[in-house]
């Protein structure tokens, strides 16, 4: 289910992957927490938002930018290892390609529409949270 408010992920280990800036496109709501893409005009924007077209990472603020037809303020965007719900995951799934429908929807299929790029590899379950290494390709 797409988010409605902030959320804080566990990061699991030290920091090790890239953070990037990015301001927030006109029209649009970031919540900290939620996986965020660019447009192509290299604004910030929600997965699941119609343009979206290369996943950038994990939103580490928020803002809302929805009343606004200007470009909101910098955002950064981080890289790294998270304790993220996948649906069904088993020991056999580690090491699979990560999937989102949305800015907080995991999946370990390709979506059938929208954004169908992978965000990730799960990587690691322990007590029963699931582990995925965010990252761009």
């Amino acid at each position: 289910m797409a988010l409605t408010a902030n959320f804080n992920p566990v990061r699991r280990g030290p920091r090790r992957g890239d953070a990037f800036g990015y301001p927030v496109a006109p029209g649009e709501t970031i919540y900290a927490g939620g996986l965020v893409c660019v447009n192509a005009s290299g604004q910030l924007v929600r997965l699941q938002t119609a343009g979206a077209s290369k996943f950038v990472g994990i939103a580490q603020s928020g803002f809302n930018n929805s009343a606004s037809a200007s470009v909101g303020p910098t955002i950064v965007a981080c890289f790294d290892t998270y304790g993220l719900t996948v649906p069904g995951a088993t020991p056999a799934n580690i090491t699979a390609p990560v999937y989102a429908t949305d800015d907080a929807t995991l999946t370990l299929s390709v979506p059938g529409s929208g954004f169908e790029g992978i965000v990730g590899h799960l990587v690691g379950i322990d007590s029963g949270q699931t582990y995925v290494d965010v990252k761009g390709y």
